[in-house]
């Protein structure tokens, strides 16, 4: 990791593995400290989005295959009525990865409920690039209206449904969404920082990196959620305990219906997801070479991860900062599968 910061891969990290539950290696480097809050960007997608819509099937708010055209206003399109919810969680519904809506929106409208529904109209609009269900294309379009949807099942926004769903039953004190004017979270010394913004004409701490997100009012179902290694260790231990049956926060009839790894694997795509998380990729994941293929994972923007092997029992929580100045850094991508083909090799192989 020291190599990584000297490399110029990240200025700021921090890394814990667990095994059996249990923190095997928990460290920060550079300027973050244990407790430091990331930008942790598209896991927002797995830890708020996903779970969300797994506690809302558990509880009859929502089904799989509920479309686009139940419940949102506006999408009046023939498609609407063929895109589904699971369509949306898993990145077939046929949309392409994102576009840059917040170049349409007057400053004056960014952030304000005005703006947030111009958005989703403009979301709506898009165009398909593929017929619904034909084909994987992981896509940020897909998340922000799975998003909507969530708020309207829930009749409340998505940062007061994640604190009272997951949040507070987790007890996660350091995971939260922060509104798009919240000024007083960048003099916080706890954020680190990411891009040096050319847009915002400033250095991002401390507020939503993802621009769309920040639009979007920092409360959206792909981005905005800033969290600790430590909160995100207590997540994946209770999400992985739902996995296994050891509890009941998210029901089991919920997680086999979510988490039908042999349809996802039927799919045979590069790309692949099951319960809103990613599959194992052989030969290209960057989870590296030694997770089984009873793998989930998620990657974020800013250079954070997650990835958990459910048959060994480990998971990696990898949090940085590698936009920070440039978001034109990219040589995480080379970096993530060594360190995981290491830690595997080191950790927990040799236990």
């Amino acid at each position: 990791m020291k190599d990584a910061i000297e490399e110029g891969v990240f200025p700021d990290a921090e890394l814990l593995v667990a095994h059996h539950e249990e923190i095997l290696f928990h460290k920060s480097y550079g300027r973050a400290r244990k407790g430091s809050l990331f930008d942790i960007a598209s896991l927002t997608k797995p830890i708020c989005t996903a779970t969300l819509t797994m506690l809302f099937h558990a509880k009859e708010l929502i089904k799989l295959e509920d479309t686009v055209y139940q419940w949102l206003a506006g999408a009046r399109l023939p498609f609407h009525r063929q895109i589904t919810v699971e369509m949306l969680l898993h990145h077939f519904a046929g949309y392409i990865a994102w576009q840059p809506y917040y170049r349409e929106l007057p400053l004056s409208m960014i952030g304000t409920e005005e703006g947030r529904d111009f958005i989703f109209q403009e979301c709506l609009r898009e165009p398909l690039i593929h017929a619904p269900g034909e084909k994987t294309v992981y896509s940020d379009i897909g998340s922000i209206l799975l998003g909507k949807i969530l708020e309207e099942a829930g009749d409340h926004p998505l940062d007061i449904l994640f604190q009272e769903y997951i949040a507070a039953p987790l007890k996660l004190h350091d995971t939260f969404f922060i509104p798009t004017h919240t000024h007083s979270a960048r003099a916080n010394r706890r954020f680190i920082p990411t891009q040096d913004c050319p847009w915002r004409g400033r250095i991002l701490k401390g507020e939503v990196d993802n621009a769309n997100a920040y639009a979007l009012g920092g409360v959206a179902g792909h981005a905005g959620l800033f969290s600790t290694a430590s909160d995100l260790h207590i997540f994946l231990k209770a999400f992985t305990q739902s996995l296994s049956g050891k509890n009941d926060w998210i029901p089991p009839e919920t997680v086999r219906a979510f988490f039908d790894f042999e349809k996802a694997w039927s799919r045979k795509e590069n790309d692949t997801f099951v319960g809103g998380w990613n599959l194992i990729t052989p030969g290209r994941s960057s989870s590296g070479h030694s997770f089984s293929k009873r793998s989930i994972g998620h990657l974020a923007y800013t250079g954070c991860s997650l990835w958990i092997d459910l048959e060994k029992e480990v998971w990696v929580i990898l949090l940085t900062n590698r936009v920070h100045p440039s978001m034109t850094n990219e040589k995480i991508k080379s970096f993530r599968p060594q360190l995981h083909d290491l830690i595997m090799k080191e950790l927990i192989l040799n236990v």
